[in-house]
């Protein structure tokens, strides 16, 4: 059945905020424009009548060669601030991930020119997009996991990250 409505629609994204227990966060370098060659999460368009979670864990595959089966994806958040995205109004849903090692086979793939790990204390600047908000959020989020409690230094890693990220992002250009 085809609908037709008055009002405009966004476009709808996901991301993915994979953390590492040795306070490492996964991050891609983007091959495209906007934003082509800044570090941004491994993240992309649903595919119409796909639910938001399988988008999620497909991205991440796509963009990192990561098996979704080895993460845990929560949902954090959605955000869709005018001008995150230059291509249009588009509206993303973050997910979130707590896994134990950074040995998940990550391999730059898709869109993707690059994919590797990063001290969550240190991480490049700028991000793409809104990324910024969405990690410190995610940070935020992630610090409330048992998981992440029992680790040696995360929460406090966690922490310092995410006051690092304080402020607003800077929109890409292209």
């Amino acid at each position: 059945m085809s609908h037709c409505y008055q009002y405009p629609r966004p476009s709808l994204t996901v991301d993915a905020v994979i953390v590492a227990k040795a306070a490492q966060l996964l991050l891609i370098q983007r091959k495209n424009p906007p934003c082509k060659g800044q570090w941004a999460l491994p993240g992309g368009f649903v595919d119409e009548n796909e639910p938001l979670g399988k988008a999620a864990a497909r991205e991440l595959q796509e963009e990192t060669s990561v098996n979704p089966k080895d993460v845990l994806l929560t949902q954090v958040g959605a955000y869709g601030d005018p001008g995150r995205d230059p291509r249009g109004w588009c509206v993303s849903v973050a997910y979130a991930a707590l896994v134990d090692s950074t040995k998940l086979g990550v391999k730059a793939a898709d869109d993707a020119v690059d994919a590797k790990w990063f001290d969550v204390t240190d991480l490049p600047s700028p991000l793409a997009f809104d990324h910024k908000q969405i990690v410190r959020e995610a940070f935020q989020h992630l610090q409330q996991y048992p998981q992440a409690q029992q680790a040696s230094g995360l929460v406090a890693a966690l922490a310092d990250g995410a006051k690092k990220l304080e402020g607003p992002w800077t929109p890409c250009k292209e």
